[in-house]
C-alpha cells in the first residue's frame, strides 16, 4: 500500500504530460500575417506546368508620377501581357481586376479544379498557376544644369509579384528600373514622349524577367575560351538545376552578341525556329548557371544567344 501511494503521484504526471502533449498537436498554428516580415517567399517552380496561365491585374501606382506622364493601371496591364504572349510560351493570359480577382480565389477556395458551377471571370478558359500583380514605382525626373543646356535624367521604375492563388506564396518577385539622360527640351509633350518610350521598355524587361522565371528561357552571358563551356543567365532562383539540357538559338535582334549581363532583359521573343545546339548544366549559382556544349558545331554558339529549357 505504501508502495502504491509512491508510485501514483509519478502516474498522474506521466498521464498530464501525454495530455498536454496531445493537446499541443491539435492546437492550431497561428497564422501569419499578410505582408509580415516573416512571411515565406516561395521561389520554387517545381509545380509550375510547362505552359502555364497567368492572371495579370491592373498595375498599381504606389507613389506620385510626373504630372507630365498619367499611365492607365488597365492599359498598362494589357502592355505587360502583350509582351508576355510575344514569348510564345504560355497557355493563356488575362488581365483582371481586383474584383475578379477576389471572385476567381473564392472560386478556387471553394472548388476543386475543373469542378466549378459558373464561368471563370476574365474569360478564363482554367485557373491560373499564378497572379501577376505589377506595380509602377517611379516615374520621375531630375534637372542638372549643365551652364550652356539642362540635363535631365528620366527614370521609370516598376516591379511584379506572382503569387500562387491557393496558398497566396510568392513564386517570384523583382523590378526594373530605366534611366535616361536627354536634354531639356521645350517642345511640347517632350517629357511624356520619353516617359511613354521608358515604361514601354521597362514593361519589355519586366516581362522578359516573368518569361524567364516560368518558362526558363534566357541568354548565354559568355563563351569559354576552349568552346565548350557557357554561362547562361538562369540559376536557382529560375528552377534551374544540374542536369538540366538548354537548346540554344540564334537571337534575330540586331546587336544581340552586345546584351551581355543584360541579356534577360532584351527580349525573350525572337527565336529561330531551329536549334543550333544543345548545353547541359553543371553549376548552379542563385541567378546563373554554367553549362558544357553537348551538341553544336565549333564556334557555334555565341555570346547573346537565346537559350531555352528541355523537358525530359
Amino acid at each position: 500500500m505504501f508502495k502504491l501511494r509512491l508510485q501514483l503521484p509519478a502516474l498522474l504526471a506521466v498521464m498530464a504530460m501525454a495530455l498536454i502533449g496531445a493537446a499541443a498537436q491539435d492546437a492550431p498554428t497561428p497564422p501569419r500575417e499578410a505582408g509580415s516580415q516573416g512571411r515565406e517567399i516561395s521561389l520554387s517552380v517545381q509545380e509550375i506546368p510547362d505552359t502555364p496561365t497567368l492572371g495579370v491585374r491592373y498595375f498599381r501606382v504606389t507613389s506620385a508620377t510626373d504630372s507630365e506622364y498619367n499611365g492607365d493601371p488597365k492599359a498598362l496591364a494589357s502592355s505587360l501581357r502583350i509582351a508576355l504572349d510575344n514569348s510564345k510560351g504560355f497557355k493563356q493570359i488575362v488581365t483582371l481586376d481586383d474584383e475578379q480577382i477576389a471572385q476567381l480565389t473564392k472560386l478556387i477556395a471553394d472548388s476543386k479544379k475543373g469542378a466549378y458551377s459558373r464561368q471563370l471571370p476574365g474569360n478564363l478558359a482554367e485557373p491560373p498557376d499564378a497572379y501577376v500583380f505589377p506595380e509602377l514605382l517611379r516615374v520621375g525626373a531630375v534637372e542638372r544644369d549643365k551652364f550652356a543646356r539642362i540635363e535631365v535624367t528620366y527614370t521609370v521604375e516598376m516591379g511584379a509579384e506572382a503569387v500562387d492563388p491557393a496558398t497566396r506564396a510568392i513564386r517570384f518577385s523583382d523590378k526594373v528600373k530605366i534611366s535616361e539622360i536627354r536634354n531639356k527640351t521645350e517642345h511640347r509633350g517632350g517629357a511624356k514622349n520619353v516617359y511613354e518610350d521608358l515604361v514601354s521598355k521597362a514593361i519589355d524587361r519586366l516581362a522578359a524577367k516573368l518569361a524567364a522565371f516560368f518558362l526558363k528561357r534566357g541568354r548565354v552571358l559568355r563563351v569559354g575560351e576552349d568552346q565548350q563551356t557557357v554561362y547562361i543567365n538562369l540559376g536557382s532562383r529560375h528552377g534551374v538545376k544540374p542536369g538540366d539540357q538548354f537548346t540554344v538559338h540564334k537571337v534575330e535582334r540586331e546587336g544581340a552578341l552586345a546584351a551581355g549581363e543584360n541579356a534577360e532583359e532584351e527580349g525573350l521573343a525572337e527565336f529561330d525556329l531551329d536549334a543550333k545546339g544543345t548545353i547541359e548544366i553543371t553549376e548552379v549559382r542563385e541567378s546563373a548557371s554554367k553549362a558544357k556544349i553537348v551538341t553544336a558545331d565549333k564556334g557555334a554558339v555565341l555570346k547573346g544567344d537565346a537559350v531555352r529549357w528541355v523537358k525530359q
